[in-house]
Formats: C-alpha cells, sequence, structure tokens
C-alpha cells in the first residue's frame, strides 16, 4: 500500500467534507435530489418509521442529511440506508432532537422510486395526545454529492403529517437483517397487534405466521432469505396499519472513550466481509481521529480481530473482541488497537465470521464523521 493509495483516502475525505459539515462546498451548482416522505400514524407509546422515497431517481454518492424532531418524540430508535447493491455505509450523530447523518457508497446507481433510500424510526411519547398531529420534514441545509454531477441541494418538499392515533405500531424486526436459513424464526414487535392482526409479508416466503401477544407476532421462513430492506406490513381490523422496512437494529456492546462517538449511531451496510483492510491515513489535525464500526448480523457470536500496521506492513498493535449476536460497537483506532494512530498507518479488521464494518473519520470541532469502505476485502 504506497503513497497513491494514501493520496485516493485523502482526495476522498476532501471530496465529501463539505457535505459532511452540511454545505456545498465553494463550488455553485444546481443539481437538487427530490424526496417525498408518506404520512405516518401511531399511537401513544409506538414508533413511527419515516421514510424517504425518491421521486426522481438521482446517482447519489455520498449524503448530509440533517433534520429535528418535536416534543411529540422522545428518542430516535433507529436509522438505517439502503441501496440496491447494499454497499452505503453512515453514521447519524444525535444531540437531542437534532440529527445529522453522513454517510459515502462507492456505487453511484440511482434508487428506485418505490423504496426508501433512508428510514428513520421515532419513538412516540407515551403521554403524546391522541389526535394531536406534527410536521416531519429534512432541513433544507441538507446536502448530497452526486458523483462526477457535484453538490447538490435539497429540492424544496411537502412535509409529512405525523397523527398520534390508531391502534398499531411495529417497533422493531427481530433479526431485522442479513441472509437468515430456512425455518429461521422472525419477531415483529411492536403494540397493538390482535388475534385476526393481518400480516403481509410481501416478497417473504413463510410457512407460518402467529400472532403470540399484543406485543409480538412471530413467523417461520420457508426458504433462506436475506431480510435487509423486506417491506412488512400489518393491518388491524379496525383499519389501523403500519408499515416497516426491516434491518438489523444492533446493540452497543461497549462505548468508547470520545464524546463524539458516544452519541454517534453506526449505519452499516448490508455486505459482510471475514477480512477488511482499510485505506492507509494521512496527516491528521487535532481535531479529527480515525475509528472503526463493527456489527454481527449472524445467528452466533463471532470474535473480531482490528489490528492497526504502519507504512512497512509491521503490524503496531491489536486486540480481539468477542461481539455477541447482534451486537455492534464504535471507537477510535487507538482505543481499539492500543497503539496511536501515525500518518500512513493502516488497520484491517478479521474476524471468525463474516461481519459488517466500516472505517471513518471523526472530527469533533466540526461534529462530523466520513464514513469509508473498505480497500481490499474478503467475503
Amino acid at each position: 500500500m504506497g503513497s497513491q493509495v494514501k493520496l485516493c483516502v485523502l482526495c476522498v475525505f476532501g471530496a465529501h467534507l463539505a457535505v459532511a459539515q452540511g454545505g456545498p462546498g465553494p463550488s455553485s451548482s444546481n443539481n437538487q435530489v427530490s424526496f417525498h416522505i408518506p404520512n405516518e400514524m401511531a399511537p401513544p407509546g409506538g414508533v413511527v418509521q419515516m421514510k424517504l422515497m425518491v421521486t426522481t431517481p438521482t446517482p447519489i454518492t455520498s449524503g448530509g442529511p440533517s433534520l429535528a424532531f418535536d416534543a411529540t418524540f422522545d428518542a430516535v430508535w433507529g436509522i438505517e440506508l439502503f441501496n440496491r447493491n447494499g454497499d452505503v455505509n453512515g453514521a447519524a450523530l444525535i444531540k437531542g432532537p437534532s440529527v445529522n447523518v453522513f454517510y459515502t457508497t462507492s456505487s453511484a446507481s440511482a434508487p428506485g422510486t418505490d423504496y426508501p433510500v433512508m428510514t428513520i424510526a421515532l419513538h412516540v411519547r407515551p403521554d403524546a395526545v391522541p389526535g394531536s398531529q406534527t410536521q416531519f420534514s429534512l432541513d433544507p441545509s441538507s446536502t448530497w454529492l452526486l458523483g462526477p454531477l457535484g453538490p447538490a441541494t435539497l429540492k424544496p418538499m411537502t412535509p409529512a403529517t405525523v397523527t398520534v392515533g390508531g391502534t398499531i405500531s411495529i417497533t422493531n424486526i427481530v433479526p431485522g437483517g442479513g441472509l437468515l436459513p430456512a425455518g429461521s424464526v422472525v419477531s415483529i414487535q411492536g403494540m397493538g397487534f390482535q388475534s385476526k392482526t393481518q400480516v403481509q409479508l410481501n416478497a417473504i416466503k413463510a410457512s407460518s405466521i402467529a400472532v403470540i401477544s399484543s406485543n409480538l407476532i412471530e413467523f417461520t421462513l420457508a426458504e433462506a432469505t436475506n431480510m435487509t430492506g423486506q417491506k412488512i406490513q400489518v393491518v388491524n381490523p379496525d383499519g389501523s396499519q403500519d408499515t416497516y422496512f426491516s434491518y438489523m437494529r444492533g446493540l452497543p456492546l461497549f462505548t468508547s472513550s470520545r464524546p463524539l462517538l458516544q452519541n454517534t449511531l453506526p449505519i452499516f451496510s448490508s455486505l459482510t466481509h471475514s477480512s477488511a483492510a482499510y485505506p492507509p491515513i494521512g496527516s491528521l489535525p487535532a481535531s479529527q481521529f480515525s475509528g472503526v464500526a463493527v456489527q454481527n448480523p449472524n445467528l452466533t457470536a463471532t470474535v473480531v480481530t482490528v489490528s492497526l500496521y504502519s507504512a512497512q506492513n509491521v503490524q503496531l498493535g491489536s486486540s480481539a473482541i468477542s461481539v455477541p449476536s447482534g451486537y455492534r460497537f464504535i471507537a477510535e483506532t487507538s482505543e481499539l488497537t492500543n497503539a496511536s494512530l501515525q500518518a500512513g498507518n493502516y488497520f484491517v479488521v478479521t474476524s471468525t465470521l463474516p461481519v459488517q464494518s466500516f472505517g471513518f473519520i471523526a472530527d469533533e470541532s466540526q461534529s462530523t464523521l466520513l464514513p469509508f469502505g473498505a480497500l481490499v476485502a474478503q467475503p
């Protein structure tokens, strides 16, 4: 791994820095990204999954959407990014009701208009007043990069209306992502399920579906199924309904000592690797640091090893971490390898089972985090 790789990484970081900082950069552009967010409804204590649907297919290569939610909601329960190739990595920096998302993808394929590019699960306060309504939209300052087309801004959009009401809500799908074998039992978690609740699994073939309780529905896969991005709908006899796109909502394994990472929700590509080598890092200012995020989508635990190497391919530090099924972590490189990062260093993530992972450069002074994918990886 020579200087050409280092220069490439620095160019990528510079090209996306304007997006990560929430601005289109010095070059002007008339490019715009057009989204539609459907209206949603959930009872108090339920979850609304806000879905960003493109109205005009656009080859987005990186994004910096931002948003804020009001007192109708008390927390973000999950965020996911979707694209056709499943190679999009991102991170959401959450400070109270403000959310800034940074993401990149190696493919610039334009998404379809019938599938969300991003979903945000917001928890409705248990004391929210039934019948009340609020509006949800992206911040107009949100920006994107469209590959060679350059930076793009958000086309003015009509806000979605969120109504507190109805009798049913999906709060999570477990396991919600990854390739599951036939016979696997998948749980639809939520509230308001009834004995006559109808379940529509769309592209999923199930050998059985059972309402276990008002908070749980289970179905058994009739064939091997990739659960990431599956559309699941539930409908109650009174007409109340909810639609949810599934993904793995990992549980944090430990907390980084970095304050910025303590407020960061990593968003993983659906691609998995048993070994992934990340590009060399150039010299970073004092406010910036590099790190790695990992998630285990397997049904059993795996051992993940993170190793730091010099430009001369000498191992500088390493640690092995047992990661249970459905757990994740995000941390600075030095926290994981017990070695300080120097210019030209690179890191490698290996695992006994294939896992999801990405590297990143974070800036504490700007409150930004730029994810990047592996330079070389093995399945």
